[in-house]
């Protein structure tokens, strides 16, 4: 299910129906806000067998089955590994020998498509020697071959990749278009509301809200500890920054429900109560700080996030900084 990103779709097609497609894309915005979907969604486009000339593929036939259920042999995706060194479980990444059997595919004609289509997941998650190999690939393009990669951090992504592919960067979809598309999945209005709120414009992560409902209780969880850390020792505090740094997409949606945390009580402060996601009641929080003190959060969480999307940059030694000025 595709929603929002009708600029992007109109864009895509259109491309595709004036043989102008590029050999690459690099599909850049945050996580969960559609770019896996819109990929999915093009390449089932791409590849169906009663489209015509319209914009939508029609869902039903062999081949849009096939990608449905992830059984197209000409639709290539890959997704980053958990691996281990010297006994210890290190972030999850792309190798080199996922790139080098990607490349190998990718030399084969399609089975009965007119393209092999390759995903890449997180491609900002490549190995070194990963990256060095798929950047060959880039700067020799099959001409029956599509590779588009995706990124919630394409800041740290290899220069040399992002300048060989066209990027095309994702937006927020608006609350609106999002609770139009959602409103059969929700039992309740109520949940539909704070799951959109909740998701800030990412379809996907509106759509997790729904079908796992013990999420939006592990949210009110991770804002406790949010408001403990406020009121804990620095110790404590940058015990909870090396925990954070191993896994810097987990430590982004974190920081996101900290802004979050940080614009409800701006409201809360200011007497705007109802518009704020997700109200407290601890007045002795409300009372500690000042509306002026809360929007130097946001910055600086804002600036982290800066930091935490460059792979150049020290991810422990940012959240380090972050604590110290909460």
């Amino acid at each position: 299910m595709l929603i929002g990103h009708q600029r992007i779709w109109d864009f895509l097609i259109k491309s595709a129906k004036q043989n102008k497609l590029a050999h690459a894309y690099l599909f850049a915005g945050p996580a969960q806000v559609g770019k896996l979907a819109t990929a999915l969604e093009f390449t089932k486009w791409l590849f169906c067998e009663k489209k015509a000339n319209q914009k939508e593929s029609c869902g039903r036939c062999k081949s849009c089955l096939a990608i449905e259920s992830g059984q197209n042999p000409d639709v290539l995706i890959l997704a980053a590994k958990q691996i281990t060194k010297n006994d210890v479980l290190k972030n999850a990444e792309i190798g080199i020998a996922q790139i080098r059997e990607l490349q190998h595919k990718l030399s084969l004609f399609p089975y009965g498509a007119p393209y092999k289509v390759a995903i890449i997941e997180e491609v900002a998650n490549l190995s070194d020697e990963a990256a060095s190999a798929l950047l060959k690939t880039l700067e020799e393009p099959s001409s029956h071959s599509l590779i588009i990669m995706i990124s919630s951090s394409w800041q740290a992504v290899l220069p040399t990749i992002v300048s060989r592919c066209q990027m095309i960067k994702f937006l927020p979809v608006a609350e609106k278009e999002i609770s139009l598309k959602l409103a059969s999945l929700a039992k309740k209005e109520k949940d539909l509301k704070l799951a959109v709120k909740l998701a800030v414009g990412r379809p996907g992560r509106a759509i997790k809200f729904l079908r796992e409902p013990e999420l939006l209780l592990e949210q009110e969880k991770e804002i406790g500890v949010f408001e403990k850390l406020l009121k804990s020792p620095l110790v404590w505090r940058l015990e909870e920054a090396l925990k954070m740094s191993q896994n810097i997409v987990l430590a982004q949606e974190t920081l996101n429900q900290w802004l979050l945390w940080s614009r409800d009580r701006v409201l809360e402060i200011s007497g705007q109560a109802s518009l704020a996601i997700a109200p407290r009641a601890d007045s002795d929080l409300l009372n500690k700080y000042k509306a002026s003190d809360l929007l130097v959060f946001c910055r600086e969480i804002q600036k982290t996030q800066e930091i935490l999307n460059n792979s150049s940059f020290n991810a422990r030694l940012a959240l380090e900084v972050l604590m110290i000025k909460l």
